[in-house]
């Protein structure tokens, strides 16, 4: 059985890693964009944009993708940031996560009367 402290910490972890995978996703998601924003920047790219209507879906897509890198970032940024919190801060973390009733904590032997942190 875990320990409300352990309980949080894990829970801090599971959240900053899904931050981390947010800013992975966000780093990926740049360098497609300004690859190919790139390669239509050339001679040849422009014809195929004038060209073909595929091209041109194409860059619609990539530039309605730049719209969404920063929020991406900042959203990462954050979800990171509240999983480190968590982490650094547990005992606090416990609080908050009982007055939200998201996690019960059970009387231990040491205290039988407790049913949140004091």
């Amino acid at each position: 059985m875990l320990e409300p402290i352990r309980t949080a910490r894990v829970l801090g972890i599971l959240i900053v890693m899904q931050g981390a995978a947010l800013l992975a996703f966000w780093k990926i998601l740049e360098i497609v964009i300004v690859t190919a924003a790139t390669r239509y920047a050339s001679f040849t790219g422009k014809l195929a944009k004038m060209l073909f209507s595929q091209d041109k879906a194409l860059i619609n897509f990539i530039q309605a993708g730049e719209t969404y890198l920063m929020p991406l970032l900042i959203l990462g940024l954050l979800i990171s940031l509240l999983g480190i919190l968590m982490i650094a801060f547990p005992k606090q973390t416990v609080q908050i996560l009982v007055a939200l009733r998201i996690l019960s904590v059970l009387p231990t032997p040491q205290n039988p009367h407790s049913q949140s942190l004091p």
